[in-house]
C-alpha cells in the first residue's frame, strides 16, 4: 500500500482520542459491529436509542461514543444522525489497519507522533506523557491520554505491552512509515484555509454590524461544567446542545448536567450552565419548559468545527473575537489587563466585562486554539486565531485607546518601558524553553535584579542557579534562585532534596523555586517547606511590568519572596500594594483638579480650600478619602521637591496646572540620570 496520512494542521485536530464502551483489546470488534449497524438504515426512532441498545450503555455515553469518533474522522455526521466515514468504509472493506490508525491520526494530536517516538526506543505510559507535554505541550497530569492512544495500537496489533513498556509490532512500524508527521503545534505554524460557515453560522455573520455588536450579551459567569483541559469545555458544550435536538425539557435539561458531570451537584449550578448555553447562542426556549438547539448551534454540532463554536459564540457575546485583537499589544496580557482594555470598546453607560468574565471567554478561546497560555496566567493568539480574527466583524478599539482608568480623572497610563517589557517577555518565553534550563536562569536573575534584588548567575550541575540580595544594610538577606522551565507550563521534575546545600554554599537562608507552573505534589511539598519561596514567572514578570508605573520599595515586595506565604497568596498581596499606589496617584491627582478648578473661578477669592471643604468636594466626585490620606497628598503635593500646590496655614491652592504637575513628577526621577557634573 503506497497511500499516506497527511494529518490536518495541528491546531485543527482535537485533543481527545475516541473510546469504546467494553475491553480495550476488543475495540476493533466493537467498532466493526458499531459501523455495520450505522451502515444499515435504523428501524428506532432515534439512532440514539439503537446504538446505546447495541452497546449496552446509557443513551449519553451512546452520544458521546458517536461525536468522539465523528471528531476523529471514523464517522460522519448526517443530520441528527452518524453514518462511517469513507476512511472507516475503507477500513472495513480492506481490513489493513493502517487505514483506520492513519485516520486517528489525521484527526487527533498525538497518534503518529507517539508512535515515532516508539520507533526509537520502546516506552512506558509515563515516558511518553513527558514526552508529549515536552515537544508537543500537551498538558496531561495523567498518563490516561496516553494510554487511551496505546489502547488502539494493542486493539489494532500495532503494538505490544511487555515489561512495562509499550512496543511497536511489525505490522506497527509499517503502518507509522505511512503516517506524515504532524506539525509543530503552536509556534511558527501557519493553519490552513479556515472552513467555510455554515449557512446558519454565516448568516449570523453577516448580521454583525456596529449595532449588533455593542448589543450582544455583557455574558459575566459563562460556566460550563465538566473537564475544563483538552477538549472538556468543547465536549460539555457539543453533548448539551445535541440533547436539545430536537427538544428537551427543564428538567431534563437540569438531570442531564447533573448526571454526566459529577462535579456538578446542585441544581442552580446546572440552571447555570444552561444559561451559558442559551447565552453563548446553542439553544433557545421553544417553550415555557422546553429548549431546542439553534439553528446554529446545530450547525456547529454538524460541522464538529471549534472555529464555527467561536464564530457562534462571537456573535452573541459582547468582547470575544476583539481579545484576539488586544492581546498582541496588551501588557500583561493577562484577563486583568484585557479588562482594561474592555473598557475602551464599552459604549457609554454599557457594563464592562470584569476580570472573571474576561477569563471566561479566554478559557472558551483556549479550548478552540484561538490562544494560547504563555504562562498561568498569561495568554498569546495562536495562528489559527490570527487567522480567525480576520475573518469575523469586530468593534473598533477607541484611537487612542484608553484603559477605564485613564476614562476618569489622571493621566492616562502609558506604555512599559522597553526594558521592563523585553525583561518580562524573555521570562515568560524561556519559561517554556524546556531545553534549555540556562535561559530561564538568567532571565530570572535579571528580573529580580530590575525589581532592585541584585545578583549573579551561577549554574552548574550540584549548584544554585543564581545568587541574589534582597533588601539594603543589616536587614539584607540572600536568596538562592532555582529556576526550572517546562514546554508544557508545568514542571514534574524537580527535586527539593539538594536545596538546603544549594542555601548553604552561598550563605542564603531562602529558596526561590521559579517556574512557570508546578505539578500538584510538588507545588504541596514546596509550599511546606519554611525555606522556599514558589515564585511563577507569570506573576514574576508582572511584577517587573508593574514597576515601571507602581515601583514597590524592598518591604512592599516582601510578599514576593517570603518563604511563609503560598505560591497562589502572593499575587494578592503585590496586587494590593500596586493598586494602593494607583489609587493614591488617582488622588493626587483629582486633589490638583480641585484645587485648579478652585483657583480659577471667578468667585473664589484666592482659591484656597481647606481639607473639610476639599473632601466634600471629592465626595461630590464619588471618591471616599479619609482625613489623613487627603492631608498626605497634600503635604506631598505641597513639598518644595514638587510644590504644585501651595499651603497657607489650613487652607491650600494650586499653583500649578495639572499637565504641569505631571511634568514636574516625571522629571524628578530623570533628574537622578543626569551626570553631577552636567
Amino acid at each position: 500500500m503506497d497511500d499516506t496520512f497527511i494529518p490536518l494542521p495541528w491546531s485543527l485536530r482535537t485533543a481527545t482520542v475516541p473510546t469504546l464502551p467494553g475491553s480495550s483489546l476488543r475495540w476493533a470488534d466493537t467498532l466493526r459491529t458499531l459501523l455495520e449497524r450505522l451502515a444499515r438504515p435504523s428501524e428506532a426512532a432515534d439512532v440514539l436509542d439503537d446504538v446505546a441498545k447495541l452497546l449496552e450503555v446509557r443513551r449519553e455515553t451512546a452520544r458521546r461514543t458517536l461525536s468522539g469518533l465523528a471528531r476523529a474522522g471514523v464517522l460522519r455526521r448526517a443530520g441528527a444522525s452518524f453514518a462511517p466515514s469513507e476512511a472507516a468504509r475503507r477500513w472495513q472493506t480492506e481490513g489493513d489497519p493502517a487505514v483506520l490508525i492513519g485516520t486517528l491520526h489525521t484527526h487527533v494530536r498525538y497518534v503518529g507522533e507517539l508512535m515515532e517516538a516508539l520507533t526509537r526506543q520502546p516506552a512506558g505510559h509515563e515516558e511518553l506523557r513527558r514526552d508529549a507535554g515536552e515537544r508537543f505541550a500537551l498538558p496531561w497530569d495523567s498518563a490516561g491520554p496516553v494510554r487511551d492512544r496505546t489502547n488502539w495500537l494493542r486493539a489494532l496489533r500495532l503494538a505490544d505491552l511487555f515489561d512495562g513498556r509499550v512496543h511497536l509490532t511489525a505490522e506497527g512500524k509499517r503502518a507509522q512509515s505511512l503516517l506524515v508527521p504532524g506539525t509543530a503545534p503552536v509556534e511558527g505554524e501557519e493553519p490552513a484555509d479556515l472552513p467555510e460557515p455554515p449557512a446558519a453560522v454565516a448568516a449570523l455573520l453577516a448580521g454583525l454590524d456596529t449595532r449588533a455588536l455593542e448589543n450582544r450579551a455583557r455574558a459575566a459567569a459563562l460556566y460550563v461544567p465538566g473537564g475544563q483541559e483538552g477538549d472538556g469545555r468543547l465536549e460539555a458544550l457539543r453533548l448539551l446542545t445535541e440533547a436539545a435536538m430536537p427538544r428537551l425539557t427543564d428538567d431534563a435539561f437540569t438531570r442531564l448536567v447533573l448526571d454526566e458531570f459529577p462535579g456538578t451537584s446542585r441544581v442552580s449550578s446546572a440552571r447555570t450552565a444552561r444559561d451559558t448555553v442559551k447565552q453563548l447562542g446553542l439553544v433557545r426556549r421553544v417553550s415555557s419548559t422546553a429548549w431546542t438547539a439553534t439553528e446554529a448551534g446545530a450547525d456547529w454540532v454538524a460541522t464538529d468545527q471549534a472555529v464555527d463554536l467561536a464564530r457562534i459564540v462571537h456573535a452573541h457575546v459582547f468582547y470575544f473575537a476583539e481579545i484576539l485583537h488586544d492581546l498582541d499589544g496588551c501588557a500583561p496580557p493577562t484577563a486583568a489587563g484585557l479588562a482594561e482594555r474592555a473598557a475602551a470598546r464599552t459604549g457609554a453607560g454599557g457594563r464592562t466585562p470584569t476580570p472573571a468574565a474576561v477569563k471566561a471567554r479566554l478559557d472558551l478561546l483556549l479550548a478552540c486554539g484561538l490562544v494560547t497560555k504563555t504562562t498561568h496566567t498569561a495568554y498569546a493568539v495562536t495562528a489559527l486565531g490570527r487567522a480567525f480574527r480576520d475573518t469575523v466583524p469586530c468593534l473598533p478599539a477607541p484611537e487612542p485607546a484608553r484603559s477605564a482608568a485613564a476614562a476618569g480623572p489622571g493621566p492616562a497610563s502609558p506604555a512599559p518601558a522597553g526594558r521592563a517589557e523585553a525583561l518580562a517577555a524573555e521570562l515568560e518565553a524561556a519559561a517554556l524553553h524546556g531545553g534549555d534550563h540556562e535561559r530561564l536562569e538568567r532571565a530570572a536573575v535579571e528580573a529580580l535584579g530590575h525589581l532592585g534584588m541584585p545578583g549573579e548567575w551561577i549554574g552548574g550541575t550540584g549548584r544554585a542557579d543564581g545568587r541574589v540580595r534582597h533588601g539594603v544594610g543589616a536587614g539584607s538577606r540572600v536568596l538562592a534562585v532555582e529556576a526550572k522551565a517546562s514546554s508544557s507550563g508545568r514542571v514534574t521534575e524537580q527535586h527539593l532534596y539538594g536545596l538546603p546545600e544549594h542555601r548553604a554554599e552561598i550563605g542564603a537562608d531562602t529558596t526561590l523555586l521559579i517556574g512557570p507552573g508546578f505539578d500538584r505534589r510538588l507545588l504541596q511539598a514546596a509550599d511546606d517547606d519554611p525555606a522556599i519561596a514558589v515564585v511563577l514567572t507569570g506573576l514574576l514578570a508582572e511584577a517587573v511590568r508593574a514597576q515601571e508605573l507602581t515601583p514597590l520599595t524592598p518591604p512592599e515586595l516582601e510578599p514576593l519572596v517570603d518563604p511563609g506565604l503560598r505560591a497562589d497568596q502572593r499575587a494578592d498581596h503585590l496586587r494590593r500594594a500596586w493598586r494602593a499606589q494607583r489609587d493614591r496617584a488617582r488622588l493626587e491627582r483629582i486633589l490638583v483638579d480641585i484645587l485648579v478648578e478652585e483657583a480659577e473661578d471667578p468667585l473664589q477669592e484666592g482659591g484656597w480650600l481647606d481639607v473639610a471643604a476639599v473632601r466634600r468636594e471629592l465626595r461630590g466626585r464619588g471618591v471616599r478619602a479619609t482625613e489623613t490620606e487627603v492631608t498626605d497628598a497634600l503635604a506631598f503635593l505641597a513639598c518644595p521637591r514638587v510644590a504644585v500646590v501651595e499651603r497657607s496655614g489650613h487652607g491650600y491652592r494650586a499653583v500649578a496646572a495639572a499637565d504641569t504637575a505631571r511634568q514636574r513628577m516625571s522629571g524628578l526621577g530623570r533628574q537622578w540620570d543626569v551626570s553631577p557634573s552636567a
